[in-house]
Parts: C-alpha cells; sequence; structure tokens
C-alpha cells in the first residue's frame, strides 16, 4: 500500500512538471498571445469532473493504482495554465495535445519503466478524459491538439466528449489485456 502511494505521487509530480515544462515551448510558437490568469477556472466541478472521468477511464485497468493515476493525470493536465502566472504571451492550453500525450508516454516509461505499459496507458488516457470533460463541460471544447505542429485550435461539440473518453477506455482496455495475458504466461513458464 505504501509503496503504491508513492508510485503514484512521483509519477503525478513528474506528469505535472512536465505539463507545466510542456507549455513553456507555447512562448516560442508565431501564433502565441496574451493568457488569462489560471484562476478563475479553479472550482470543485473542474477538477472533480476531470478526476471523475479519468477514474471511469482508469477503472478499465481493474487497478486501483492506475485508476486513481489516471484521474489525477486527468485533472493535473491543467497546470499547463501556469505559465499565465509569468503574465507572458504564449500559445494557450499547450498539453492539451496529442504530442504532449505522446512524450508524456516516452518520459514516464523512461523514468519509471520501459516496462510498464499500464503507466504510459495512464498519461494518454488522462490527456484524452481530460479533453473528454472540458467537451462535456461545454466550458471549452477547442483545443491545439496538433501543437506544435499545427498550432490552431480544433473546436469540437459538446456531445463528442464521448469519444474521447471511450477511446481512453479502450485504450486502456487494450493495454491491459495484453499486460494480463504476459502476466499468465510468465506464470505458466515458472510453474512448469
Amino acid at each position: 500500500m505504501k509503496k503504491d502511494v508513492v508510485f503514484i505521487v512521483k509519477t503525478v509530480l513528474v506528469f505535472c512538471a512536465l505539463s507545466a515544462a510542456f507549455s513553456l515551448v507555447g512562448m516560442l510558437l508565431p501564433e502565441k498571445g496574451p493568457l488569462s490568469n489560471p484562476s478563475g477556472g479553479l472550482n470543485i466541478h473542474e477538477i472533480g469532473g476531470h478526476i471523475l472521468w479519468g477514474l471511469v477511464a482508469g477503472a478499465a485497468f481493474l487497478s486501483a493504482r492506475y485508476a486513481i493515476i489516471t484521474g489525477l493525470f486527468a485533472v493535473l493536465i491543467d497546470s499547463d495554465h501556469l505559465i499565465a502566472l509569468l503574465h507572458v504571451d504564449a500559445l494557450t492550453r499547450m498539453s492539451h495535445s496529442f504530442a504532449f500525450g505522446a512524450i508524456a508516454v516516452v518520459v514516464l516509461m523512461t523514468v519509471f519503466g520501459r516496462k510498464d505499459y499500464r503507466l504510459g496507458a495512464a498519461a494518454f488516457a488522462g490527456v484524452l478524459s481530460h479533453l473528454s470533460f472540458d467537451t462535456f463541460a461545454g466550458s471549452d471544447g477547442r483545443f491545439p491538439m496538433f501543437t506544435p505542429f499545427y498550432n490552431h485550435q480544433i473546436i469540437f461539440q459538446n456531445i463528442d466528449w464521448i469519444y474521447f473518453e471511450v477511446t481512453a477506455v479502450v485504450i486502456i482496455g487494450i493495454v491491459t489485456l495484453l499486460v494480463r495475458r504476459k502476466e499468465i504466461q510468465v506464470q505458466s513458464t515458472v510453474t512448469k
């Protein structure tokens, strides 16, 4: 139990720092503009909704450890808004992109174990769950999904939330099946 808590805290801190650091790239992009104060968006609905959406997707892991990580990743992706506190011009919501999701997968799996495919799936699913809740809540269903390659916002309708969430669940489900299959193969060779 203590080992799980330490692992969760470490992975969440790295993910949060990575999201904030990735947003700094937004200062270098030509489409940058003034950023609004991020404190206005902090409320229980926003925080709780993102965590819940991440937990729902993370339930497909059949593991409390990875479900909790996915829920926390889904809310902490918003640490990319912290750059606004610097009062600089930048591209907003940099971590709300597939590039960030891919970078998070690579960094987390490199730092915490190359064979931990569930952690990689949690990182990418956390991004998708976050996009899902933002779209569902109607607060802002526009994201720079392909930044830094295409830096314009892509707009989604409220109903599109389901596609993001289902994709997150499918990714987690596939990874869970593959990991369980590998565990069963290892156990069967050990018992022979």
